[in-house]
């Protein structure tokens, strides 16, 4: 009686297909066709790969289910009487990592990377600080070049340099002028320099920027110096008056409770006309 591999076989060779025709369609290997076809059990992988392969092959070749059911049901009555064995493998398996530090040491790196992070910043935070001063340093220097070109391009002096110790004040509202028989309020539309005296004490001298205002009053002479005439608008005991000059000329006015008097120079040339009166200090 032929085995199931001679009738499979046969079956393939009748209807003219080939053991590689049959691996394209499935794509199993057709060394595992031909291990089938010879009945060699021991060429397949298992005993359950063998079963899968055979109805396969059965099913292409449109076999009924008893033709190759005996084939199966005694691979699987086999199998079931033999001992089941773990496969022998040998797994790869790598070792696990030591730990390079110990906790104390661990403790101890992230607390120097910590340190070092707000060391960063404090540094940074420290050069911004600087930066901000050495501008704001920077900013009555300026501004006193600035009026310096100014006065020289229109011919007239260039005003005094402000004191060192006054820095230049915030533009604020209008102040009230202090009380007395005359009171002087200026108010700068452009770069400016302003000195007023009491008599002979000085009072006030500074670079006024635009918008600033300063009011200043006393019982019986203001004088004020004004470096940029044009620039400076002043109002006398509430009496606003037109500029004194125009922009880039020194002007020195007098002002009392009655009247006011713009001091021309005598034997001075036009060129010290900028300067405070004697005694004076800028």
């Amino acid at each position: 009686m032929a085995t199931l591999g001679e009738r499979l076989r046969a079956e393939r060779e009748r209807r003219g297909l080939t053991i590689e025709e049959l691996a394209q369609q499935t794509r199993i290997s057709a060394r595992f066709f031909e291990a089938i076809e010879r009945d060699d059990r021991s060429s397949l992988p298992g005993g359950f790969f063998y079963r899968s392969f055979v109805r396969q092959y059965a099913r292409m070749l449109e076999l009924p289910e008893e033709a190759y059911q005996g084939e199966i049901e005694r691979s699987l009555s086999e199998e079931s009487e033999k001992p089941y064995q773990a496969p022998e493998r040998h797994i790869d398996v790598p070792p696990l990592p030591t730990a390079g530090r110990s906790r104390k040491e661990e403790a101890l790196w992230w607390a120097a990377r910590a340190g070092g992070l707000v060391a960063a910043l404090a540094l940074c935070t420290a050069a911004y600080v600087g930066w901000e001063r050495w501008k704001a340093s920077q900013a009555v220097p300026m501004a006193s070049v600035a009026a310096e070109k100014n006065a020289q391009g229109s011919g007239a002096p260039a005003p005094p340099e402000p004191r060192a110790a006054q820095a230049p004040a915030p533009a604020a509202p209008p102040p009230v002028a202090s009380s007395g028989a005359v009171r002087v309020i200026v108010r700068a539309s452009d770069l400016s320099w302003v000195g007023v005296w009491q008599g002979r004490k000085f009072l006030f001298g500074d670079l006024l920027r635009a918008g600033d205002v300063r009011g200043f009053g006393a019982d019986d002479v203001l004088r004020v110096k004004i470096g940029n005439a044009g620039a400076v608008a002043v109002e006398w005991n509430g009496q606003a008056l037109p500029a004194f000059g125009p922009r880039g000329q020194v002007r020195t006015v007098e002002f009392r409770s009655d009247r006011y008097e713009v001091i021309q120079p005598t034997s001075r040339p036009e060129m010290e006309e900028g300067s405070p009166p004697d005694g004076a200090a800028l």
